[in-house]
């Protein structure tokens, strides 16, 4: 492991990263081996599997996304993190993660569910804070390019329609409002970065709640946006890196995006060829060269994986991607 020399930035820099699912597991895992203060918001829209059951039956807000978030930014022993991430496979709670067990357990004991996290926060020794955007109901809404609406955010993965028709937008079943930690976070940050994640999944939804648009507007805080590695059939056809900065500057109004990150390194040819089996041709998200009004910053930030011979993944490297943005915060220091 190469040797990191801190610079004065970091030690005092404030990070708020507004992401969620893998995306958020990631960019955490990454950026908690700085010496920076990190606030992480979630999207609070997942409703599927586990996460899904425990809200129908339990009435408890979704677990999913936090408890990978608080996974990331764990320096509880191996044991701890490998049990709060332990999914059963057999018997009636197959299927269901520990973790989410966990923390509906503890909403239902501490009467709230962001101290149900601030709780597991202590228990797991979290590096900084973990934030849920919101503490009402909160549903999403999908709209399909043909007119049709799909209620849930487990149908972007779930309900074929959507890889065959594709997404025009998502809105929110009803208007819900910030946490104030939320806001009170974007509001002291240093940097606030958004993203790697499923732009219609994990980060719209967060954009959506009631007073985050507003806190991003008047945040006096650099914004970078992470464009993710490859698309998804229906939901980013074709997208480069560049669409996602507009996506997001639709929601901050009128605020502009000051970085935009996005990966230049081409993936092996053998992933190529696995995941475009999956996905079809032209799925990877460019980073064309053109002159725009915030700084570009491409790189090599890929991980490439590939599990039992079926599936491929290729997403961004939690290192590289934490490095960069360090290099980021200390490059306008």
């Amino acid at each position: 492991m190469s040797v990191y020399h801190m610079s004065r930035a970091e030690k005092k820099t404030k990070v708020v990263t507004i992401t969620g699912g893998t995306g958020g597991f990631v960019l955490l895992s990454g950026l908690k081996e700085y010496p920076i203060h990190i606030s992480a918001i979630v999207n609070m829209a997942d409703d599927g599997g586990s996460t899904g059951v425990l809200r129908d039956d339990l009435g408890v807000l979704p677990p999913g996304d936090v408890r990978q978030c608080l996974a990331a930014l764990a320096r509880a022993s191996s044991e701890v993190r490998e049990l709060f991430s332990y999914r059963f496979n057999q018997g009636e709670l197959s299927g269901h993660n520990a973790g989410n067990l966990f923390l509906s357990a503890l909403e239902k004991t501490t009467g709230s569910f962001s101290r149900a996290v601030a709780v597991a926060g202590k228990i797991l020794d979290v590096y900084g804070r973990v934030i849920p955007v919101t503490e009402n109901d909160m549903r999403l809404l999908i709209e399909l390019t043909d007119g049709t609406t799909l209620e849930g955010e487990s149908t972007l993965d779930d309900d074929l329609r959507v890889r065959d028709i594709g997404v025009r937008e998502v809105t929110l079943a009803h208007e819900v409002t910030a946490n104030k930690a939320a806001l009170d976070a974007i509001d002291q940050a240093d940097v606030i970065v958004i993203g790697p994640g499923d732009i219609y999944g994990s980060i719209i939804p967060s954009l959506l709640v009631k007073g985050i648009p507003e806190a991003l507007r008047d945040t006096s805080a650099r914004i970078i946006v992470v464009a993710n590695a490859t698309n998804k059939r229906g939901i980013s056809d074709g997208f480069d890196a560049h669409k996602y900065v507009s996506i997001v500057e639709k929601y901050l109004l009128g605020r502009e995006v000051d970085i935009l990150m996005c990966n230049t390194q081409d993936p092996s040819t053998a992933l190529s060829e696995l995941y475009e089996q999956q996905e079809g041709e032209g799925m990877f998200v460019e980073c064309e060269e053109k002159e725009t009004p915030y700084r570009v910053v491409g790189g090599d930030f890929l991980q490439e994986t590939t599990e039992a011979h079926t599936r491929s993944f290729i997403r961004h490297d939690s290192s590289k991607l934490a490095k960069a943005i360090i290099e980021c915060i200390d490059d306008y220091e």
